[in-house]
């Protein structure tokens, strides 16, 4: 039986195709996602499939999905913007909507994706609190490293931090299980303890995702580093560019995944459906 996954912060849709159509054994059931162009492009590739406009506005059952995949704002982030990091102020901030569902819902597994600076924003605190957040969330062990684009074969380098988040309590309602790194229980003092050094950890984030880079595989879904053989333009002249909704485009392809890296941690998913089975 496929995957139920719930696809936030959609975009354009690379988490679901990366799913469906890279991996397998998933299904996209619902959308959420507010810019009306990724809107269109959604319903054209993936018809039949709900969007709802609003996280802030978006709730589920415990146990409806199986799945989130969670490519939640960067601009706050990135180097090229302010870096204002995660707070309620900025759009990066949007990232506690999406904790909060993962408290509603209890998927078995998150899967988030975020900007490479995001491990040394603030020092690492920001990448930290991160991880302290989504543990917090329900009985979730973490793994996580750096993937680009560069390391699927392309001539570009795109370099991205992924989250894998799991879980053995499907749809559980319970809160006291708190897992940081598959360390400790939170419901021991040895728990308290591990999660308040983990907090206040000076350690490198970069000797932390070594630790996990080994258990996800290399995929086999390369790009092509012929950046030339990519159509660029539309065979039909359709303005004074070539382009139709060419500023719309440009924004949500930067705003995007590359799929061949998401389908590593999600092929890590179905990894460890089978360990666990």
């Amino acid at each position: 039986m496929d995957l139920k996954l719930l696809d936030l912060f959609s975009g354009i849709g690379g988490f679901s195709y990366a799913a469906e159509k890279i991996v397998g054994g998933y299904k996209t059931t619902q959308f959420v996602e507010i810019d009306p162009y990724c809107q269109s492009v959604l319903h054209k590739n993936f018809p039949n499939i709900p969007i709802h406009d609003d996280i802030k506005t978006f709730t589920a059952k415990p146990g409806q999905f199986d799945v989130f995949t969670i490519g939640f704002p960067c601009q706050d982030l990135s180097v090229a913007g302010k870096q204002r990091g995660i707070n309620d102020q900025t759009r990066s901030g949007l990232f506690y909507e999406s904790i909060r569902l993962l408290r509603e819902v209890r998927p078995r597994f998150a899967l988030f994706e975020n900007v490479r600076n995001l491990l040394s924003h603030k020092k690492g605190e920001t990448f930290q609190d991160v991880l302290f957040q989504i543990a917090k969330a329900g009985n979730y062990e973490i793994e996580w490293a750096v993937i680009s684009a560069k390391d699927l074969g392309a001539c570009h380098l795109r370099q991205r931090i992924w989250i894998l988040a799991y879980s053995n309590c499907y749809g559980s309602s319970s809160t006291e299980g708190l897992r940081v790194n598959g360390k400790a229980d939170s419901s021991t003092q040895e728990g308290q303890n591990k999660i308040s050094e983990f907090k206040g950890s000076s350690e490198s984030s970069d000797s932390r995702i070594i630790q996990h880079t080994s258990k996800w595989r290399n995929s086999k879904h390369r790009l092509n580093s012929d950046w030339r053989g990519y159509a660029s333009k539309p065979t039909l002249r359709r303005g004074d560019d070539g382009l139709s909704n060419r500023i719309s485009r440009i924004r949500s392809l930067g705003n995007s995944i590359v799929p061949q890296c998401a389908a590593v941690p999600l092929q890590r998913i179905k990894d460890l459906i089978k360990e666990k089975c």
